[in-house]
């Protein structure tokens, strides 16, 4: 895609994010809305970039009627807006089924990543332990974010 013109990049992107739209039109609805969603609930909230999302096996051994297949989203931390975070990349993990609430969202930032200012969003690190030595930043989790007003379109208007 190097030798591609910026034109024809941005028209491919643009119609991978149309074809993500025909995909995912009832998402947020087979999803009951989080409640209490806010920033004040929220212990650590970054503003960042989508580096990478990947929907696939996960590897795990898991019982046979258990979904095996693992959304993860690999983020690029520009500062942190509430909490402490050191680090400047966070990976988070999700089970497609149901989707997270914000997944649509996610896609969108991970095509629109590096064309231009308005490719950073909120989202809160929220962590699941799975013994007191180990944890992993859900996607699951009814986390606080904020996406950029130019998404305000795409996002489902909620009572």
């Amino acid at each position: 895609m190097p030798n591609m013109p910026v034109i024809s990049a941005m028209r491919l992107r643009m119609q991978i994010v149309l074809v993500l739209m025909l995909c995912f039109p009832g998402m947020a609805a087979a999803t009951p809305p989080c409640r209490g969603n806010t920033l004040a609930n929220a212990k650590i909230v970054v503003e960042a970039r989508v580096k990478s999302l990947s929907i696939g096996e996960s590897g795990l051994l898991l019982p046979r009627d258990f979904p095996k297949r693992m959304i993860r989203v690999d983020l690029e931390i520009k500062r942190v807006i509430k909490g402490a975070f050191t680090d400047k990349e966070a990976i988070l993990y999700g089970v497609p089924y149901p989707p997270p609430e914000r997944m649509f969202e996610l896609s969108i930032m991970a095509l629109t990543t590096g064309m231009g200012g308005h490719d950073t969003f909120e989202w809160e690190l929220s962590a699941n332990k799975i013994n007191s030595d180990v944890s992993f930043f859900s996607l699951n989790n009814c986390n606080y974010s904020k996406f950029p007003d130019e998404l305000d379109f795409l996002q489902q208007r909620r009572p």
